[in-house]
């Protein structure tokens, strides 16, 4: 009905003879939402619209087949409240697309929206996908996680990331809690339900000491978990104590922040810890002229002191790739955590590196030479014999067959 015309559907408008290369040109509706009032149009002549709203699922995987049974959307869009095997795990975003694509040119806008923090992304591509060399899908803001699902086969040649896109869910973010999300019910690859817990890899310590001592790695994530934040290092003399700042814990929505770097003469000193859930990294700290500490990552990264470097912002975030058809290419998939600021001069020590994120991806045939990672981030260089920053704990990063 859609071939050659857009009937009048009750809002006033006469039949239009349709360009060719227009999008309802097509047998199959392209788009559900291209004009105002076309989605309830179409619900009435019987095209599936997906309604948004609250939802309730046992699994991503789940969710995702639900979503590929609706008409194409134009664009991104906002949802309700999600969630999966009976935890609340915050907003939703969603956009359906029609394959075959090829992302030669990603424009962003097109494939998530820019509200940060408090919603994950959903991406249905209807049929097959391939990400060109030089192109990286990746949301340009903060997200709970993103779940790309593909029908059809999936070819990266390019990237797909989730690195330095780890949520702030604290009380200075969306204040949302951490919950277990689950990937898929059964067992993949001898993984019984796999899911992404919803506490990750611990934080590193934090150190303390009268000299020249590097910080703490974060503990890694296992079983989907995500990575810990490292601890800063310390640089300390003429009998001062210093106290690098600790890292916090991975969360199911981001890894670790990471605890600020130390220098202390002549007197004790601490730095400030990284935030938890996915907060703030740790500021430096220091308490002589012409030196520093670095700060540690995060969202945003904690503040250098003195010659000190503010730490990268950013930490690794979750992410899920489910491909029903033939996974190839020698592209990247990636939520690595970000660097700790180092110093640009003096004596001091680094700030530590926040932790690696998560991603599962489950494929029907795997023909890549592609290894996913969620490596955390490398901790700041001290300066003058100051110790460096510790790194941010490794996530997990897996392949399972569905």
């Amino acid at each position: 009905m859609f071939d050659h015309y857009l009937p009048s559907v009750g809002i006033g408008l006469p039949p239009v003879a349709l360009p060719a290369d227009c999008p309802f040109h097509t047998p199959r509706v392209k788009h559900a939402m291209a004009i105002p009032g076309m989605g309830s149009a179409l619900k009435a002549r019987g095209v599936r619209v997906f309604p948004g709203g609250n939802q309730s699922f046992g699994s991503v995987l789940e969710f995702c087949q639900e979503l590929a049974k609706y008409a194409p959307t134009i664009g991104p869009q906002a949802g309700g409240t999600l969630t999966l095997n009976g935890a609340a795990v915050g907003s939703y975003d969603y956009v359906i697309k029609e394959g075959p694509i090829t992302v030669s040119s990603f424009v962003e806008a097109e494939w998530f929206t820019s509200t940060a923090d408090s919603r994950s992304a959903f991406v249905v591509v209807k049929g097959d996908l391939t990400i060109s060399a030089g192109q990286t899908l990746r949301p340009a803001n903060r997200k709970l996680f993103v779940a790309i699902y593909v029908t059809g086969n999936l070819s990266v040649a390019g990237s797909i990331s989730m690195s330095q896109r780890g949520a702030n869910h604290s009380a200075a973010g969306s204040n949302i809690a951490a919950a277990a999300i689950r990937i898929a019910t059964g067992t993949f690859s001898a993984v019984l339900n796999p899911q992404i817990p919803a506490l990750g890899g611990a934080g590193a310590p934090a150190v303390s000491s009268t000299v020249q001592v590097p910080g703490t790695t974060g503990t890694a994530g296992t079983a989907g978990g995500t990575g810990g934040g490292g601890s800063g290092g310390v640089s300390a003399g003429n009998g001062g104590t210093g106290t690098s700042g600790a890292g916090a814990a991975g969360t199911s929505f981001s890894g670790g922040p990471a605890g600020g770097g130390i220098r202390a003469s002549g007197a004790s000193l601490a730095a400030d810890n990284g935030d938890a859930n996915g907060g703030a990294g740790g500021d430096g700290a220091n308490n002589q002229g012409g030196q520093g500490a670095g700060g540690g990552a995060g969202n945003p990264g904690g503040a250098g002191s003195g010659t000190g470097v503010s730490g990268s912002s950013g930490t690794g975030g979750a992410l899920v790739i489910i491909v029903v058809g033939q996974l190839s290419g020698a592209g990247t998939i990636a939520a690595n955590g970000a660097n700790g600021g180092s110093l640009s001069g003096g004596t001091g020590g680094g700030g530590a590196g926040s932790g690696g994120g998560s991603v599962t991806i489950l494929y029907g045939v795997d023909a890549s030479t592609i290894t996913p990672a969620a490596n955390g981030g490398a901790g700041g260089a001290g300066s003058g014999g100051g110790g460096t920053g510790g790194n941010g704990g490794a996530g997990t990063a897996r392949k399972l067959s569905l």
